[in-house]
């Protein structure tokens, strides 16, 4: 079950004296308050979510049922708030890039190059970690160097720049 998990967000401290935490989520354009079961920090231990107040941006007060008082808030301070993937917002037209980890990477002519093997949202944009054999490289996912093909389920990318980008 754990390998299913998603990180969404962070508890960054305590809100209120009755144990409710503050959340900065790292969801976009997904509202945090569709979620009721969460697992939370190291351990990622499971808790249900019994109320949601939006703040202000990305941040939440959450009151959370394993998180009775202050001091147990306090003891989730910069810990990760996971959910599980199947709970997670289905899409209609588009396509989460986690979905996409070991889905090959190709030129422009079919020729597969290697594979996505993860990879990094760094806000302004997002990085792919190409694996080719035993050698990793890093691109830009951006539309003038990569696409995604959902028919073939593979990323397409022209091979020179391929070569001139890749880190």
């Amino acid at each position: 079950m754990q390998s299913n998990l998603l990180e969404i967000g962070k508890i960054v401290k305590s809100h209120g004296i009755k144990g409710a935490v503050k959340i900065i989520s790292y969801l976009d354009g997904v509202n945090f308050s569709i979620f009721k079961r969460v697992y939370l920090g190291i351990k990622k231990q499971p808790a249900n979510i019994t109320q949601i107040k939006p703040l202000n941006n990305d941040a939440y007060s959450v009151a959370i049922d394993i998180v009775k008082d202050v001091n147990a808030a306090d003891t989730f301070k910069n810990q990760s708030v996971f959910v599980d993937r199947a709970d997670y917002p289905q899409l209609k037209d588009k396509v989460y890039l986690s979905d996409l980890i070991g889905a090959p990477v190709c030129d422009e002519n079919g020729n597969k190059l290697g594979k996505l093997f993860d990879y990094d949202d760094y806000g302004a944009s997002v990085i792919l970690t190409i694996k080719c054999g035993a050698v990793s490289y890093q691109i830009p996912y951006v539309d003038d160097i990569v696409t995604y093909n959902r028919t073939k389920n593979s990323f397409e990318i022209n091979k020179q720049t391929f070569i001139d980008v890749r880190v």
